[in-house]
């Protein structure tokens, strides 16, 4: 059972419909839910020392002093969002955070038992982007990553899980065992000719264990389509309305690379897509 739950919250129409989804989450699994607020305080380089060209110090204390005034009201605002949103029998938090870099967001996650992203975070007032990716990689728990809109609310009664018999596989179904115990229907998908027939006996007892319906089993051999592409086709397929992906990484030496199937349905969520690492 999840029992806190971390939103990245800003106050686009987008992020109004990732706290709602959030919200009945929290509301479902009965727990806490925290609001997070992204941004960076860190200076533009030409007002860094520039021994060159030196900027005064008056100007640079000006800047900083307008920089903090806009992030304060930024955050206010999406603060505002977040409070409007939630029931008030959610008990909830709040967190501004710097993101001039990845690690302080990483952070968080790694203390949240799951983490609710857009696929791309731009903290405000930096060009730096955060992956969702990079957050799933690196946090060691369940990303939940929704597109911006398009999705309904309840999410996740129609459950589809791409799975291989890999650890990530098998690391995402665990994470998502909250989520497929709500679940009306669960459907495995299975890509490429030496896919099994059928689902082992062990697999469905496991789900009967976790008190979850009887998972229906689809096999695709997949030809010269892609296997993101399959997926997307069986979302359709099926009406799921949540996706569970195992997030794979390649070489040690490229740290944090995603696999082809990952990076090609992290930029374009067919449906709400929770994975883990």
């Amino acid at each position: 059972m999840y029992r806190s739950i971390l939103v990245h919250v800003d106050s686009s129409a987008a992020g109004r419909t990732r706290v709602a989804a959030a919200a009945e989450l929290a509301t479902r699994f009965s727990c806490t839910l925290t609001g997070a607020f992204l941004s960076s305080s860190r200076l533009p380089r030409y007002l860094v020392g520039d021994v060159l060209t030196p900027i005064p110090q008056d100007v640079q204390d000006g800047y900083v002093q307008e920089r903090q005034t806009a992030i304060a009201a930024a955050s206010k605002a999406a603060k505002e969002v977040f409070a409007s949103v939630i029931p008030h029998d959610v008990r909830t938090h709040w967190l501004d955070i710097d993101g001039y870099n990845d690690d302080r967001l990483i952070a968080c996650a790694k203390r949240h038992d799951l983490v609710i992203l857009p696929p791309e975070i731009t903290p405000a007032f930096t060009n730096h982007v955060i992956p969702a990716a990079r957050v799933g990689m690196a946090s060691g728990g369940p990303v939940l990553v929704l597109k911006h809109g398009g999705f309904p609310i309840p999410l996740g009664r129609k459950v589809l899980i791409a799975w291989n018999e890999s650890r990530e596989a098998v690391r995402a179904v665990r994470d998502a065992w909250p989520l497929l115990e709500t679940a009306s229907e669960i459907h495995l998908l299975q890509v490429g000719p030496a896919a099994t027939r059928a689902i082992d006996a062990l697999m469905q007892r496991q789900l009967a264990d976790h008190e979850c319906p009887p998972a229906t089993l689809h096999v695709d051999d997949g030809g010269d389509t892609a296997v993101e592409d399959i997926i997307r086709l069986h979302v359709g397929r099926t009406g799921a309305d949540l996706v569970v992906l195992g997030l794979y990484g390649h070489s040690r030496l490229r740290e944090l690379v995603m696999g082809g199937v990952s990076r090609s349905l992290l930029s374009d969520p067919p449906m709400p897509l929770i994975m883990s690492h």
